[in-house]
C-alpha cells in the first residue's frame, strides 16, 4: 500500500536545473481537467509560468522563506472568482474555494504519476500575485505552487535541507476520523 501514488506524493524543495517537457505539461493539464467540481463549474484557472522573466515576477511574490521555489522551473497559480461559483439558496458556502482545492490535489497527484514534484506554498502576497500576473481583481489567488522534477538534498541551504530530512508525520488516525458522531 506504501508504493501507492498517495503515500508517494511529498511536498520537497529541491529541484533539478531541467524543464519539463511540453508532454509531460499537457498531460498534467488534462488530469486538472478532470478535476470534480460542484455541479461541474470548474470555477478553477491554473497559470503555469515557466518564462523567465514572468517565473522572476512570480518568485518576487513569495514570502521570505520559501526562496527555495526559484530553483522550480515552473511556479503554478491557482485562482478562481467568486462569480464562476455553484451557489445555493439555502447556505453560503463557497464551493469554488473547495473546487479549486480539489483541483490543486490532482496537480499533486498528476505530478506525482508523472514523475515530478509539486510543492503547494503557504507564504505569498495575493495582490504581488496578481499584479505580476495581470490578474484581475475579481480573481482571488487560492493556492501556489512549485512544480518541477525533485532534485538532490545538497541544493539546498542548511535551513531549509533540515525540513526535508525531517520525518513525514501524520496525526493518528483516531484524532482525524470520527464514526456516526463527532468526537473531540
Amino acid at each position: 500500500m506504501n508504493d501507492s501514488l498517495f503515500f508517494r506524493r511529498m511536498s520537497k524543495r529541491s529541484y533539478q536545473d531541467k524543464p519539463i517537457e511540453p508532454d509531460v505539461l499537457n498531460k498534467l493539464y488534462e488530469i486538472i481537467r478532470w478535476s470534480p467540481s460542484c455541479a461541474n463549474k470548474q470555477p478553477w484557472r491554473f497559470i503555469f509560468i515557466s518564462d523567465p522573466e514572468q517565473h522572476a515576477k512570480a518568485v518576487s511574490a513569495l514570502a521570505k522563506g520559501n526562496e527555495w521555489a526559484a530553483q522550480a522551473p515552473v511556479i503554478v497559480v491557482v485562482c478562481a472568482r467568486e462569480e464562476d461559483d455553484y451557489s445555493r439558496e439555502d447556505n453560503d458556502i463557497k464551493y469554488y474555494q473547495f473546487d479549486c482545492g480539489l483541483a490543486t490535489m490532482s496537480l499533486l497527484l498528476g505530478a506525482t504519476e508523472l514523475g515530478l514534484m509539486a510543492h503547494p506554498m503557504a507564504g505569498w502576497s495575493a495582490p504581488d500575485m496578481q499584479k505580476a500576473l495581470s490578474i484581475p481583481d475579481e480573481y482571488d489567488v487560492i493556492c501556489v505552487a512549485s512544480l518541477g522534477y525533485a532534485g538532490s538534498i545538497d541544493l539546498l541551504d542548511e535551513r531549509t535541507r533540515t525540513k526535508d530530512e525531517s520525518e513525514r508525520t501524520r496525526k493518528e488516525i483516531t484524532e482525524i476520523i470520527n464514526i456516526d458522531r463527532f468526537v473531540k
